[in-house]
């Protein structure tokens, strides 16, 4: 789905001097404005699909050495306004979408996150990734039977993505000050005797 960064820069490098070389009205050169990729959709969508993801990725660098890092959630916030305008430009996108899910998530903002990977899902049922993203924030937010559901769903569509989920889940287990309030410990203790009780045939 990205557009090559090297071909972009080098398309853009070479309309420069065709936009400085140009004599206005008065025989004199200078600079005229470049192209407004705002009036195509599809460009713009694609190139700030392609820009939100590079911030993304650099993001998930950062985080993995620094993870309370200042920079951590602005990169994730930069990302996340790119895949906002791409999904704005393409709404047919189900990549920025889901990426607008993954970045809001991250960023704690969970009724945008549930809606972008909505509209994921509503582009493509069996999207595996936006269904597997979607089940962690189900966790966040408590909603375990929703998880249990997308798990059982990952099975039929893509294993390896089910067994990512099933990892996510032991890894919310393990951490109880992540479970929300409205979880109780009854709750979670059953959640646990589910999970311990599931496996994934690769």
């Amino acid at each position: 789905m990205r557009l090559n960064p090297r071909f972009c820069a080098l398309t853009l490098a070479a309309m420069l001097p065709l936009a400085h070389a140009i004599p206005d009205a008065n025989g004199v050169i200078g600079p005229v404005p470049g192209p407004d990729i705002t009036e195509d959709a599809a460009m713009a969508a694609r190139l700030n699909y392609n820009l939100g993801f590079e911030s993304y990725e650099n993001t998930l660098k950062l985080e993995a050495g620094s993870p309370n890092a200042p920079a951590v959630r602005q990169g994730y916030t930069e990302a996340r306004d790119r895949f906002r305008k791409a999904a704005a430009a393409d709404p047919n996108m189900k990549e920025a979408w889901n990426m607008l899910g993954f970045t809001s998530r991250r960023l704690g903002e969970y009724a945008e996150s549930l809606q972008a990977y909505e509209a994921a899902l509503k582009l493509q049922p069996d999207y595996p990734e936006a269904t597997e993203y979607l089940a962690e924030l189900y966790l966040l937010t408590g909603r375990l039977d929703d998880a249990k559901v997308s798990f059982a769903k990952l099975l039929k569509l893509s294993p390896s993505y089910a067994n990512v989920l099933l990892q996510s889940m032991r890894d919310w287990l393990a951490a109880p000050a992540r479970a929300p309030a409205a979880v109780s410990v009854a709750q979670r203790d059953a959640f646990a005797t589910w999970v311990k009780a599931q496996k994934v045939d690769l």
